[in-house]
């Protein structure tokens, strides 16, 4: 900040303004864009705090409205991207721009000679402080651009500040957005749940049902009249498969899966109090086949370069995968359930010694959640 302050205090700093913009359209997926640098339609480079480089691409945009002002109400910039051969459809995975609605968007400011590869590059990197916004509404689209209002995040509907808007059955925080693996100023909310048994390499995932997704490499014994408390078994599921086609078909060869949670000779069924149904997620391998059913809650999951997957409409064909991205293919698996025995069951969970991705929860004595209970308030989307 430093570096950069003194060079725009200059007659002539030596150096072109860089805006760069970061936009968030799913979780964990982002597009990177800029204007250009003059009649430059180069993509450039610049680091995050961590050093890690991100390509940002030109894309034709006009940006208005960002000056800030000391008094009156806050600024709603609004910002024209375009759209020729459906270019920001592409970058961001061909979702709707509806859907962008709710999206947070950070404007980065730096100097050219900051960037990537240019005199100036450092790790961290020199720019000015990061502006974060929140879209607000599409305004306006055509064939050839969008245009969106933003809002700073505290300037939305039924927002109050310090206190919150109270709706049953909503959380405000951002799933693991304020984990401690996020840097610093990019954490967001109060949510800092990590995927992870501390002091250990088992990861813990879970879905939106909230059941626990744990390693296909755990045992699962065929269950058959008996069973042991915080063991695993697998009970046979006739399913209809979605082919790669499209083409439904019978399948019978996958399984439920389950956790005992006590000593038991009941089979094993949602509704009994002796089991809790999980689900399991392979290692992603190219020439592997992923199935997706009619019933996609035993669409398969995988686990790519620490991120979950989950398929979300048809069987993924071997050699044939599209690529692991929000979108019409595929989905992220690991996601909250957004209600009070989602924080219980994710921040109380326990691993199971001796047992490989196993996880229990404490019965005898909770731990309070970390933001002193289940903060049921309006969600931002």
């Amino acid at each position: 900040m430093t570096d950069i302050a003194k060079s725009l205090q200059k007659q002539n700093p030596g150096s072109a303004l860089v805006i760069l913009y970061e936009l968030e359209y799913a979780t964990s997926s982002k597009a990177y864009f800029f204007a250009g640098l003059d009649d430059d339609i180069t993509a450039v480079q610049f680091r995050e705090n961590g050093g890690t480089v991100r390509t940002y691409t030109a894309i034709p945009l006009q940006a208005e409205g960002f000056e800030v002002t000391s008094d009156g109400a806050s600024t709603r910039p609004e910002l024209t991207i375009g759209n020729i051969g459906g270019v920001l459809s592409s970058a961001i995975g061909n979702i709707p721009l509806e859907d962008l609605v709710g999206k947070r968007i950070t404007r980065r400011t730096t100097l050219q000679k900051y960037l990537v590869g240019e005199a100036g590059d450092a790790t961290p990197p020199v720019e000015y402080p990061k502006t974060t916004y929140v879209i607000d509404q599409l305004k306006d689209r055509s064939i050839l651009s969008a245009t969106f209002e933003l809002a700073a995040p505290f300037d939305v509907a039924g927002t109050t500040l310090p206190k919150r808007q109270v709706i049953a059955g909503a959380c405000p925080f951002r799933y693991k957005r304020a984990a401690i693996s996020v840097a610093r100023e990019d954490r967001v909310g109060g949510c800092n749940w990590e995927a992870k048994f501390p002091g250990t390499s088992n990861i813990l995932f879970m879905n939106r049902f909230d059941e626990y997704i744990l390693p296909i490499g755990n045992t699962y014994t065929t269950f058959s009249s008996s069973a042991t408390a915080g063991n695993y078994y697998k009970t046979s599921a006739s399913l209809t498969k979605i082919d790669e086609d499209g083409v439904t078909s019978t399948y019978s060869s996958d399984y439920n899966y389950w956790q005992c949670l006590s000593n038991t000779n009941s089979t094993p069924a949602d509704n009994n109090a002796a089991w809790r149904r999980i689900r399991v997620y392979y290692t992603y391998s190219s020439s592997a086949i992923y199935y997706g059913y009619t019933d996609n809650r035993y669409n398969h999951f995988i686990l790519e370069s620490g991120v979950l997957w989950q398929i979300k409409k048809k069987t993924e064909a071997a050699n044939a995968h599209a690529a692991r991205q929000e979108g019409a293919n595929w989905t992220l698996g690991d996601v909250c359930g957004k209600k009070v025995s989602s924080c219980r069951l994710r921040f109380q969970a326990k691993e199971q010694t001796g047992v490989s991705g196993g996880v229990s929860l404490t019965t005898a004595k909770f731990k309070p959640l970390p933001f002193g209970g289940f903060p049921s308030v309006q969600q931002r989307r």
